[in-house]
């Protein structure tokens, strides 16, 4: 038995398939396979019922699975005591696009907690800039929008998904569609578009022209109050990450009205932090990370 195994069973279960905790673990399918059945004949037990619909924990599986969340949890607490004493000054240089700026706050606070002398600095690009300025050192830890040029590059740099979604539009509430509970791709057409400008978005949209016709663009910016004024006049529409819409304070109180996007066939728009393979603050990083997926986690 070793730590991998228990890794490995953890996220299947999450995950709910072999398949897709590869994807999560950037390990191959067969790799997981091998290895939870190798655990499996060393117990003596059957952890997982494989189907085509995926993998569910058997009864026993279901208690081996908890005991390897608990000693996973217990072994990051040794870590952070490993990193509580090596780490007692320095700087955690974080990146983000917009909208994970809203989850940032509680984990900033406990991360502080332990690291009162961490000096943490923050700033918000587009997921290109971000990519560049990991791969350059500038920064520690990337939050972008998982984007296709990011998968090519897993030799350069290490990612992991920490939230899905899709896209969706927002809306002024006093739009004629604010009551729609969805939006079509011809509406959408049919209406003013501004766009925060960053490569996720632009990839969305490129896609959406190329399957129903040129859109309408307004103005793109990074701007996030004039994105929200424009749809706030009823000036139009935007789309962005559900995730991100659905928590932003003009949606929150009421201005804005966030609308899912019918008949549309769209990949899963993924939240994803980002590192150097070789990161010279490693320590911190894995401690933040730790703390911001548990936070998300408990969403």
């Amino acid at each position: 038995m070793n730590i991998e195994q228990l890794e490995y069973i953890v996220e299947v279960a999450k995950a709910g398939s072999l398949s897709v905790a590869s994807q999560n673990l950037h390990v191959t399918q067969s790799a997981i396979s091998q290895s939870i059945a190798h655990l499996e004949s060393e117990l003596g037990v059957k952890i997982f019922i494989r189907s085509r619909s995926g993998a569910k924990p058997t009864d026993i599986g279901s208690k081996v699975i908890q005991k390897a969340v608990e000693a996973l949890m217990k072994l990051q607490e040794l870590r952070e005591v490993s990193d509580s004493a090596n780490l007692l000054c320095g700087e955690l240089r974080i990146g983000t696009v917009p909208g994970p700026m809203m989850f940032l706050p509680g984990t900033l606070s406990a991360y502080k907690a332990d690291y009162p002398n961490i000096q943490i600095a923050i700033t918000e690009k587009a997921t290109q800039e971000i990519i560049d300025d990991i791969k350059q050192d500038k920064i520690d830890i990337g939050l972008i929008g998982l984007t296709r040029s990011l998968i090519e590059m897993q030799d350069k740099v290490d990612y992991e998904v920490v939230l899905r979604g899709k896209m969706i539009a927002a809306l002024s509430k006093n739009s004629p569609l604010a009551f729609a509970s969805t939006i079509t791709p011809e509406e959408i057409r049919q209406h003013p578009l501004v766009l925060y400008d960053d490569d996720r978005v632009w990839e969305f949209i490129r896609d959406f022209s190329g399957k129903h016709g040129p859109v309408n663009i307004l103005f793109s910016t990074n701007n996030l109050d004039a994105i929200r004024n424009a749809v706030r006049e009823n000036l139009a529409i935007t789309i962005g990450f559900d995730y991100t819409i659905r928590h932003d304070p003009y949606i929150l109180t009421g201005q804005g009205v966030p609308v899912a996007i019918a008949g549309l066939e769209q990949e899963d728009s993924c939240l994803a932090l980002v590192w150097q393979k070789t990161s010279h603050n490693a320590p911190a990083a894995r401690n933040f990370i730790l703390r911001f997926k548990t936070q998300l986690q408990d969403m």
